[in-house]
């Protein structure tokens, strides 16, 4: 299932027939609490679950991506925080795109797990169409997968901010409490918010706009069953749509 722990000959003959999973994620700071890598661990948690239910094949994740935005991820003040330039972000992506397709692989799902990747992913799928053939990609964000009904149970009590102020708060915190609990601070586990968060950017941006945590939304109402609960629900959503767009079989 996972490409870095194939031989080539295994590698070879999985390919030609699989859903790739390619994650894309990011090295940024998610607050006194959380690692640098969670926008990493949490799409490549997805992407092994949904493999193992389609025969899909995953591979090594994007783990730097597009500059962190103030309103979005704290932005680039917080020491940790390393991004990618867009034009770099889109032709990494290319260039795995285009020689995963020379070893055979048609069928893409590239699961986003940092908010400010996607328009550089679909630069990149852009300009691979223009030369590949017979070839289908889905680009999804785990957070858009989200059940509308499931939401005013996970945010009950605090109201929910939006998916992009959601940052470091309550969804990332329950899931890494339930992907990888050794790497999470309990004891540092706080809520935060900006002083204002407006609807325009600021360059450079103003400190009313970034919490000096790096928690952009209410951590403490974070749980290990929340995170048990998303996912199961979005690895649901995303095999579904998986079999859909792919036709791929159940394992």
């Amino acid at each position: 299932m996972l490409a870095e722990h194939m031989t080539w000959i295994e590698y070879r003959d999985k390919v030609k027939h699989s859903v790739v999973i390619l994650p894309m994620g990011a090295f940024e700071q998610h607050g006194p609490h959380l690692p640098l890598n969670v926008d990493v661990i949490i799409p490549t948690s997805f992407a092994n679950l949904v493999a193992a239910k389609v025969d899909g094949m995953v591979l090594p994740p994007v783990t730097y991506g597009y500059k962190s935005q103030p309103t979005s991820g704290g932005g680039p003040l917080f020491p940790g925080t390393t991004s990618l330039d867009g034009d770099t972000l889109t032709h990494f992506i290319l260039d795995i795109l285009r020689d995963t397709y020379r070893h055979g692989g048609r069928k893409f799902l590239l699961l986003n797990g940092h908010y400010e990747n996607v328009a550089f992913a679909t630069e990149a799928v852009d300009l691979f169409l223009r030369e590949a053939k017979d070839v289908k990609i889905v680009i999804l964000s785990w957070w858009e997968q989200v059940p509308d009904e499931l939401v005013p149970e996970l945010f009950e009590g605090a109201g929910f901010p939006g998916w992009d102020t959601e940052h470091a708060g309550i969804t990332e915190t329950s899931l890494m409490l339930f992907f990888a609990p050794e790497l999470v601070r309990k004891d540092k586990i706080i809520d935060d918010q900006a002083a204002r968060i407006p609807k325009y950017a600021i360059f450079p941006p103003s400190k009313d706009i970034i919490p000096a945590s790096g928690v952009l939304y209410k951590a403490t109402y974070a749980s290990l069953e929340k995170g048990e609960i998303i996912c199961k629900q979005v690895t649901d959503v995303i095999v579904t749509i998986v079999k859909q767009e792919f036709n791929a079989r159940s394992q």
